[in-house]
């Protein structure tokens, strides 16, 4: 999303913002859900540059798959998830690690577990799916213990909000680059998780495919991987209802008898690729404003494209 680089615009918003997360915080999960909701579909008519982005977006990556009014209700769906997310924010600091972890249910845990029997941690990929932030708590309140790496937000003026929110839970947010910090967690066990479905150009990556198409993608979860040791278990939360499912994939590992460069490729293709399957369940529940295919292909990074395999098509609800 563009970023407000005017001061004064910028300082209003940071008002708006401190006043609704004083008035949201007090009220009841399920009001706070409606009236994010309701301030989502606000943001879809008054946000026109974001609303044309996400319906660009969404032809891009789905072409004549579904009509105009479709793509219109998906991206109105978009934003109705991205205020109610937000304004879940607000009421988590209020709730007990018991009662976030009562909101989710769970696909495929034994993933995980096996992930971690190998002894070497595990390293979780996201995508921001559902309300990405439960997917940290919930995971403590299993037992699991471990740390969010993440890039400071565009806005530092909402960090705080953010890294207290998590470590009021005991989930460490840590600054990418953290390489000492990362390396000590695997080495305990334990678990190190990224949301890595954003086009960041300042951080090292290749291009891999993303809904048929080139997308710039960083490479430190794999090339974590290929340093430690550690599996990467791809993994979202989606909404369901009221509440939450959290879906758990397989663990991938580095590929064998590969060099560095290409070990690095197959593996962030491999991930991208389950990331891509779970977005597709439920397309109104990513962020489809982003500009995910913004970089342009280089010809280093597309000889690093490996050839695999067709993604699996999986048939979305539309909300």
């Amino acid at each position: 999303m563009a970023t407000v680089k005017h001061p004064i615009r910028r300082r209003f918003m940071y008002l708006g913002f401190r006043l609704l997360h004083a008035l949201a915080s007090r009220l009841p999960w399920s009001t706070a859900q409606a009236l994010g909701r309701v301030l989502g579909g606000a943001a879809f008519w008054l946000l026109s540059g974001q609303r044309r982005l996400a319906l660009d977006h969404l032809t891009l990556a789905f072409g004549a798959q579904y009509s105009p009014a479709q793509q219109q209700r998906m991206v109105q769906a978009v934003f109705r998830n991205l205020g109610q997310t937000a304004l879940e924010w607000f009421v988590l600091p209020r709730l007990s690690l018991a009662q976030i972890g009562a909101m989710v249910s769970c696909d495929g845990l034994h993933y995980l577990q096996q992930a971690l029997a190998r002894g070497e941690g595990a390293i979780l990929v996201s995508a921001h799916t559902g309300n990405w932030e439960i997917l940290p708590l919930y995971l403590k309140s299993l037992g699991y213990e471990g740390a969010v790496l993440a890039r400071p937000l565009r806005y530092p003026e909402y960090e705080p909000f953010m890294v207290r929110m998590r470590a009021d839970k005991g989930v460490t947010t840590l600054a990418r680059g953290s390489l000492k910090e990362v390396a000590r967690l695997l080495q305990a066990k334990q678990l190190v998780g990224i949301l890595v479905d954003q086009d960041l150009d300042s951080l090292e990556g290749i291009h891999v495919e993303f809904f048929g198409h080139p997308a710039y993608t960083v490479v430190g979860p794999s090339a974590l991987a290929l340093m430690t040791g550690a599996p990467i278990v791809p993994l979202v939360v989606l909404r369901e209802g009221r509440g939450f499912r959290l879906v758990i994939d397989e663990a991938l590992t580095v590929v064998p008898g590969l060099g560095r460069p290409q070990a690095i490729a197959a593996l962030t293709q491999q991930w991208t690729r389950a990331l891509e399957a779970q977005i597709r369940r439920d397309p109104a529940q990513w962020v489809w404003m982003h500009r995910r295919w913004k970089t342009p292909e280089s010809p280093a990074s597309s000889t690093l494209r490996p050839a695999l395999p067709p993604a699996p098509r999986v048939q979305p609800a539309l909300a």
